[in-house]
């Protein structure tokens, strides 16, 4: 058979199909070759050892400990390496990065060239911890982000291992814990924060403008942060050259929705890896720092709402460290902690919607509002302003100050040279209806207002000290909440002063004082100069005139408590308090001594003020040439009446308090003193019955550990006579015996001819003798003692009542304890009062014995008329006129 014939077309499909088997053979073998190549460090390298080499060539180059879990490096498609559970540490510290997978793709080339070229590194499931901690070997406040390294150190073999050159082409981070601490801040408790970062992008670090892109949240509130920065190689290492200005612009929002926080930071850097030659402008919308105040609490001690302006800084390079005087490389960390105290302002143009002080905030007693706050400067040469208003508690007013210039401000704060700055300050009180700030009930509001209130402040202040002039007029003006004089009204006010500041010390004023004060209204009138305490170991000298006082015409707002503010007030948050209920301390606070409890810092603090009075009218009593001086020397605290007299009565006497040593000393001394009875009756814890002048003659003394004590050791005499004053019907009616019923008829009060008789404090009791009271036609004397352990006491009282030319008389006994009394007859068993002592005017005889001789206030001539007759009667029981 003939063999077949093959034409040119099927020699071509001949070779065509033997050169496309060789291809495929070829391609066959280079997969095989390069899937060799790919599998053969996983075979032919010895993993384990290659994890060891590179955690003591990591340790050796950096000093930080390198730890991974199960790591796999392979050469294609191109080189790379997987780590899971990395962890970096100090030496001896806890770890300070923790990673649960790090993934990176490398250059093969520049391994040849000894360096590591991160193409792309991702981080997966990181937690960061940066702490400046206080032992500086474990701090972790990132100082390696310097890359300045001197010379790689020797091995244990004496060869030098030449240091390889580490570059990221970009970053990954995502589902990262971030969190900081700073035990050096200037707070007691250490300061820190931490954020969550869903992911962080790196985009073209070897490029000249590297972009950043951050997602987070903070507290479940969420952030961005983009843009763009420069060179990162000029910012990490100090001998990067840097011919052109290193510019940022970043992006930052907060918060989701229409009422997205957002804030833009632009600027440029002469040196960047220092930090200097910085200019920056800041401008955005915040709706609140509240955030930022959790953040940052030292740098954001109020709450602050509404924020909306433009503010443009530069950086002041003669502020800083001493390690950058001294040429030292400042790591980049630190660099930045201490920028924001070298940020000066150029031009501020801000809006603040509200500033809330909390109480005890900046020395601010209660809680300061602040709201609608403009702050303008257009340059640091210009005039600084700021204005808005403010409410403290039911005040309210509008405030205008100006400093001459923002830079003036500025270095009359900061500088090291002594500068000043000049300061003017205008505060308008805005009119109102007082009442109407603290009371729900429409039916109790009084016309009372503040009217016409303004005040004004002028002079010039800076770190060395500084003088103000201070001037101010009200048609009428509440007394701020300072105890007891808190509501009190002042009617045509005038006030003009100086206050004078001494140098700052310790980022505190080191003295304060008011000098040459003048002041003027209807109802108080004087001079005053005072040093005021600004530090715990500063005195109180301060010296007081009054041309004259009128006490009796100070009018009081209504004024609602803090619960009464609130409404409603059952669920009004309650403010909490240092001292407990039962008088125990807090944890940690040392218990306070009696006399700390009753005058606070007083007790401690050394005061001297010296106080005249030219006509002082206080609760109906006038004092004229009125002479007290006040001396607080290491515990010991003195009250002493140096002159004055009420009417023709001269004045003398002391009160003296000793905390000084373990147990308290009293002492009172009158020679005589004359007090509104209502006085009186507070400090002794009674209910006010008796109205007028009390005089006390005489003298006591106590000494104990506390009030128990202090009152059952009492020991000595007092007279007390009280004449041409006042007495609740509702005292006199267990004394009347059978005429009772009938003085519980009429108006609240009868008039009192006198109250007098003496005690007598002798080993835990209480002697009354001498005692006598009269109201019209009924007198009582009586004699008596009480105990002071449980306050139990029995008076033996004989009342008599002169009607129609008759006298009634029946002797009494009178007991009781706490406020329970029996009224009962004299036993059979039991001495009788001596009555033949009082003689024909017992209130004669018990204030010639109450005052030991001393001059009083004179005696009313009895009520002798008015014996006859149905009228007669009725105004000796005090029914027909008082």
């Amino acid at each position: 058979m003939a063999a077949p014939v093959r034409g040119p077309a099927t020699d071509e499909r001949t070779r065509t199909t033997g050169r496309m088997k060789k291809l495929a053979v070829s391609l066959i073998g280079l997969v095989v070759v390069l899937t060799g190549i790919s599998l053969a460090p996983q075979f032919l390298i010895d993993q384990d050892h290659l994890r060891q080499r590179v955690m003591v060539a990591f340790q050796r180059q950096t000093g930080l400990e390198l730890k991974m879990g199960e790591t796999s490096f392979q050469l294609l498609p191109w080189p790379s390496f997987q780590a899971t559970n990395v962890v970096l540490t100090r030496p001896g510290c806890t770890p300070f990065v923790a990673a649960r997978s790090v993934h990176a793709d490398m250059s093969l080339l520049a391994v040849l060239n000894r360096e590591i070229s991160f193409q792309e590194f991702m981080v997966k499931g990181a937690g960061i911890m940066l702490h400046r901690a206080s032992e500086k070997q474990c701090s972790t406040w990132l100082p390696m982000l310097s890359q300045d390294q001197g010379p790689a150190a020797p091995t244990h073999d004496g060869t030098v291992s030449p240091r390889w050159k580490v570059s990221f082409g970009g970053l990954h981070l995502t589902d990262a814990e971030l969190s900081w601490q700073d035990d050096l801040s200037d707070g007691h408790v250490p300061a820190g924060g931490h954020l969550h970062i869903a992911s962080l992008e790196l985009a073209g670090m070897r490029s000249a403008s590297p972009w950043v892109d951050l997602q987070g949240t903070h507290e479940h509130t969420p952030f961005t942060l983009r843009g763009r920065v420069g060179p990162l190689g000029q910012l990490l290492s100090g001998k990067a050259v840097q011919k052109d200005p290193w510019a940022f612009s970043l992006g930052m929002t907060l918060g989701t929705g229409e009422h997205q926080d957002h804030a833009t930071l632009d600027g440029v850097m002469r040196d960047a890896h220092h930090l200097r030659g910085v200019n920056v402008t800041l401008s955005g919308r915040w709706s609140s720092l509240q955030g930022m105040r959790h953040l940052l609490p030292h740098a954001v001690p109020a709450d602050l709402g509404q924020i909306e302006g433009t503010v443009r800084l530069h950086s002041d390079d003669d502020m800083d460290t001493a390690a950058a005087h001294n040429g030292a490389d400042m790591a980049l960390t630190d660099a930045l902690l201490h920028l924001p105290g070298r940020l000066v302002p150029d031009q501020i143009h801000a809006h603040l919607g509200s500033v809330v002080l909390p109480a005890g905030a900046w020395n601010v007693a209660a809680p300061l509002r602040l709201s609608d706050i403009q702050i303008d400067a257009d340059s640091a040469q210009a005039p600084f302003v700021l204005q808005g208003q403010a409410v403290w508690g039911r005040y309210a007013w509008l405030f205008h100050g100006e400093a001459e210039s923002l830079q003036q401000a500025r270095a009359a704060i900061f500088a090291r040279e002594p500068s000043s700055v000049g300061l003017k300050l205008n505060v308008q009180g805005q009119d109102r209806t007082l009442s109407s700030l603290f009371s729900h009930d429409d039916a109790a509001k009084t016309g009372a207002r503040q009217d016409s209130v303004s005040f004004d402040l002028q002079g010039k202040v800076g770190r060395q000290g500084g003088t103000l002039a201070f001037s101010g007029q009200a048609a009428l003006f509440q007394l701020p909440d300072i105890r007891a004089i808190s509501g009190l009204l002042v009617h045509d006010g005038h006030v003009k002063g100086q206050l004078v500041l001494g140098p700052v010390k310790d980022m505190d004023v080191s003295s304060l004082s008011v000098q040459d004060v003048e002041f003027e209204s209807q109802e108080v009138g004087g001079t005053l100069s005072a040093d005021l305490p600004v530090r715990p170991e500063s005195a109180l000298v301060g010296r007081l005139h009054l041309t004259h006082m009128e006490g009796d015409r100070f009018a009081r707002a209504p004024v609602a408590t803090p619960a009464e503010q609130e409404a409603p007030a059952a669920s009004a948050p309650t403010v909490a308090s240092d001292r407990k209920p039962d008088g125990a301390q807090p944890a940690g606070k040392a218990p306070e001594s009696l006399p700390e409890q009753w005058f606070g810092s007083l007790a401690t603090r050394p005061f001297d003020v010296d106080m005249t009075a030219d006509q002082l009218h206080v609760a109906g009593i006038a004092y004229q040439g009125l002479h007290l001086h006040l001396l607080g020397v290491e515990g010991r605290l003195s009250l002493s009446v140096l002159g004055g007299s009420v009417q023709d009565v001269p004045l003398s006497g002391e009160a003296v308090l000793d905390g000084s040593g373990e147990t308290v000393r009293m002492g009172l001394k009158a020679a005589p003193l004359i007090l509104p009875a209502g006085w009186v009756q507070m400090a002794l814890n009674q209910p006010v019955t008796f109205e007028g002048p009390v005089q006390l003659d005489g003298a006591l003394g106590t000494e104990g550990a506390n009030q128990t004590a202090l009152w059952q050791a009492l020991d000595g005499q007092m007279g007390l006579s009280l004449v041409d004053g006042r007495v609740h019907r509702d005292v006199l009616a267990p004394l009347a015996g059978p005429a009772a019923s009938l003085l519980k008829m009429g108006a609240g009060t009868m008039g009192l001819r006198c109250f007098a008789g003496t005690v007598k404090f002798d080993h835990g009791q209480a002697s009354f003798g001498n005692m006598a009271l009269e109201v019209k036609h009924l007198s009582v004397i009586g004699q008596g003692t009480m105990k002071l352990d449980d306050m139990s006491y029995m008076l033996q009282l004989m009342p008599h009542v002169t009607l129609v030319g008759a006298d009634f008389s029946t002797p009494l006994v009178l007991s009781g304890q706490n406020g329970n009394f029996h009224v009962g007859t004299l036993g059979r068993d039991q001495a009788g009062l001596d009555t033949a002592s009082f003689g024909s005017d017992a209130c004669a005889y018990a204030v010639q014995q109450a005052r030991g001789g001393q001059k009083g206030l004179p005696l009313p001539a009895r009520d002798e008329g008015h014996s006859g007759g149905a009228g007669g009667i009725l105004r000796a029981l005090g029914l027909g006129g008082n």
